[in-house]
C-alpha cells in the first residue's frame, strides 16, 4: 500500500528545487576496448605478440579493458558466448600485465603457463587415449575412458565419451597441479583463463550434440540405456548453461520420468535448482550455492527453507547438513 503526501504549491516548489540538485548523474558507460586493442580482439597472432607491458606504461586502465574484453561475450537477449582465441590472448594478458612487477615477471609468468598447458593437453590426449590414472582427481574420468570399451551402443559411448572429457577439464581447477607442478599466482591464473574457456567450448558442443540427440532418440532412461548412461546426460544438461531454453526442456522431460523411477530424482532435484537459480528465482533443494569463506560453502536463497529437508528426502539427496559438509571441502583456498 502507498502512502500519499499532499504537498502545498510552495512545498512542490521547494521539492522539485531540491530534487534538481540531488537527482544521481546517469552513470557512465562500462568502458569500452580502444580501437588499437579491438583489433587485437579478432587476431589472435598480433594478440599473443602485442607489448602489454608498455602500454601499461602508458596509464591505459589495463583492468578496465580486460573487462571490456569479457563484455564482448554478453548481449542483451542472447546467452554469454566463449571467448574466441584472439579475445582470450586479450583479456588474458591484459590482466596479467595489471600485477606483473616488471616486464621479465610478466614474459617469465607467460612462458610457464604456456609449458603447463603444454603438459595438460599431453595428460588430457594421454588419458583419452587410454592411460589409466590410479590418483584422485583424475581417476573418474580415466576410469570412464577405459570402461567406454565395454559400452556396445554407441549411442551412449559418444555421450560417455563426451562427459568423461567434461569431467576430467572441470577436475583441472582442483587437480592441475599434480600434471604441470607448483606456479606462480599469475602463471596459474593465465591457466585458469585457458580451462575456463576450454570448458566453455565443451559445453557449448556438449549442448548442441545433446539437444540434436534427445530430439531425434529421446531422453535417456535407466531401462533403455543404463544408470551411467542416464547420469552422463543429466550431468551435461546440468553443464548447459549458455542455454537456459534447453535446460527448461530438458526439466520438463525429467519430472515424469523422475516420478516414475526411470532416472534418478536426484538428477531431477539438481537441474530445477540450477535452472531457478540461473533465472534469479529461489532454489528448492539448496543443491547450488557459493563459498562465502575459506573452507565455509553457503546455498542459495531457498524456496522453502522450513521443507528442504523434506524435499531433499524425496529425491534421496541426503540431508543438508551432510552435503555442506562435503561442499567445505571444495572451499578451502576460497580467497573472497
Amino acid at each position: 500500500m502507498f502512502r500519499h503526501t499532499i504537498l502545498t504549491a510552495g512545498a512542490m516548489a521547494a521539492a522539485i528545487l531540491l530534487a534538481g540538485f540531488q537527482e544521481a548523474p546517469a552513470p557512465a558507460p562500462p568502458p569500452q576496448l580502444t580501437p588499437a586493442l579491438a583489433a587485437l580482439a579478432e587476431d589472435a597472432p598480433a594478440a599473443r605478440d602485442f607489448d602489454y607491458m608498455a602500454l601499461k606504461a602508458e596509464g591505459v586502465d589495463l583492468k578496465a579493458m580486460s573487462n571490456a574484453v569479457w563484455r564482448r561475450t554478453m548481449g542483451p537477449g542472447r546467452p554469454q558466448r566463449c571467448l574466441t582465441e584472439a579475445e582470450a590472448e586479450l583479456q588474458g594478458n591484459l590482466a596479467a600485465a595489471v600485477d606483473a612487477a616488471d616486464r621479465a615477471t610478466f614474459d617469465d609468468d607467460r612462458a610457464a603457463a604456456s609449458d603447463a598447458w603444454s603438459k595438460w593437453m599431453l595428460f588430457a590426449e594421454g588419458i583419452e587415449n587410454g592411460q589409466v590414472v590410479t590418483e584422485e582427481p583424475f581417476k573418474w574420468a580415466s576410469d570412464r575412458y577405459t570402461a567406454l570399451a565395454e559400452e556396445a551402443n554407441p549411442r551412449a559411448r559418444e555421450l560417455l565419451r563426451r562427459t568423461a572429457k567434461d569431467q576430467l577439464y572441470r577436475y583441472a581447477f582442483s587437480g592441475g597441479a599434480q600434471v604441470w607442478g607448483e606456479l606462480s599466482p599469475a602463471a596459474k591464473e593465465r591457466v585458469n583463463g585457458r580451462l575456463i574457456r576450454a570448458t566453455c567450448m565443451l559445453d557449448h558442443d556438449n549442448t548442441e550434440w545433446l539437444k540434436a540427440d534427445v530430439a531425434a532418440n529421446g531422453w535417456y532412461t535407466i531401462p533403455a540405456t543404463g544408470a551411467a548412461a542416464s547420469n552422463s546426460a543429466w550431468l551435461m544438461a546440468q553443464h548447459a548453461d549458455n542455454d537456459r531454453d534447453f535446460q527448461r526442456r530438458v526439466l520438463a522431460i525429467l519430472e515424469p520420468l523422475a516420478a516414475s523411477g526411470d532416472i534418478r530424482p536426484a538428477n531431477y532435484a539438481y537441474l530445477w535448482d540450477r535452472v531457478a537459480v540461473g533465472e534469479n528465482r529461489p532454489q528448492r533443494y539448496a543443491t547450488q550455492g557459493q563459498c562465502v569463506a575459506a573452507g565455509r560453502w553457503e546455498p542459495n536463497t531457498l524456496e522453502d527453507p522450513d521443507r528442504v529437508e523434506a524435499l531433499r528426502a524425496e529425491v534421496e539427496i541426503g540431508t543438508l547438513a551432510e552435503y555442506q559438509t562435503r561442499m567445505h571441502g571444495h572451499c578451502t583456498g576460497f580467497g573472497g
